[in-house]
């Protein structure tokens, strides 16, 4: 039995610990006719460590992300306009990671504690927490509606499952996806990444029927990306930002070397789609 904990103690340390050091960045976006310009990039996290993972407040006047505190992270909340931000968690036996918006005006996020535990909690406001799923170790999820969620579940084999939070019930739909999940705005369905294919191709599906449809081949190597209000794609390669449009290819819509990124990860945009945040190197 001690051999064991010292093996999840030492799992868990290297998944804290090996994170690359990130900073949250907001910026406004800005749409004419078909054009998107980005600019006025703030870092909001300037916080050494691992900040990452933003996800805006439906009303979109905050966003939440997982930010580094006293080596490891918990979930913070950004007040846009105010530079405000306060720290909800403090959780003393884990970290907290991909904080999202739930429908009911809470929030879900995965949980790794020092024993090697790894759940998908709820937490109110104030960091209360109660476990959300607590027999599927959960890397990555979406909201599909109010009950359901689409998970990337960990295992000898990981695998996409749409997970009803209620009733408890979990039915895997797909096998080899990427990180990045994602509601569709305007639809019941959602999308996610398929690596079993060569490009990696952006698919979509529909939680009841699973019918599924390729959309668009990612850029080389990237796999994160996000949607816009009106149902745009935006997608970060290195320093760039691209767009994409149904029927139509990715467009470059911005670099940000300047703003000393090399490389963008995750990324979301606001309700209005009038802000973006990344998570960046």
């Amino acid at each position: 039995m001690k051999t064991f904990i010292s093996t999840l103690l030492l799992f868990a340390s290297i998944c804290i610990f090996a994170q690359p050091e990130t900073e949250v960045y907001l910026l406004d976006l800005e749409r004419s006719g078909n054009d998107f310009k980005l600019k006025n990039a703030i870092n909001i996290s300037a916080n050494p460590g691992y900040d990452n993972q933003p996800a805006f407040w439906p009303d979109g006047k905050s966003m939440i992300y997982s930010r580094t505190v006293k080596d490891q992270t918990e979930i913070a909340r950004y007040f846009l306009g105010s530079d405000k931000t306060e720290i909800i968690t403090n959780t003393l036996q884990g970290s907290e990671y991909s904080p999202t918006p739930t429908p009911g005006g809470k929030i879900s996020s995965i949980r790794l504690d020092t024993t090697g535990l790894q759940l998908l909690y709820s937490y109110n406001l104030k960091g209360q927490s109660k476990v959300l799923v607590n027999d599927l170790v959960i890397g990555y999820h979406a909201w599909i509606n109010k009950e359901d969620i689409v998970a990337f579940v960990l295992g000898d084999t990981s695998t996409m499952q749409i997970i009803n939070t209620k009733k408890g019930t979990a039915k895997i739909v797909a096998k080899n996806i990427g990180r990045s999940l994602h509601k569709i705005p305007g639809s019941e369905g959602f999308s996610y990444v398929d690596k079993s294919v060569n490009p990696w191709m952006i698919k979509s599906m529909h939680p009841k029927s699973l019918k599924t449809q390729s959309l668009i081949a990612t850029l080389e190597g990237s796999e994160d990306y996000c949607w816009t209000p009106n149902g745009f794609i935006i997608m970060g390669s290195g320093s760039k930002l691209y767009l994409w449009k149904r029927s139509g290819d990715w467009k470059e819509i911005a670099d940000l070397t300047s703003e000393g990124i090399s490389r963008i990860t995750r990324i979301t945009v606001s309700p209005d789609g009038t802000k973006l945040a990344i998570a960046a190197e």
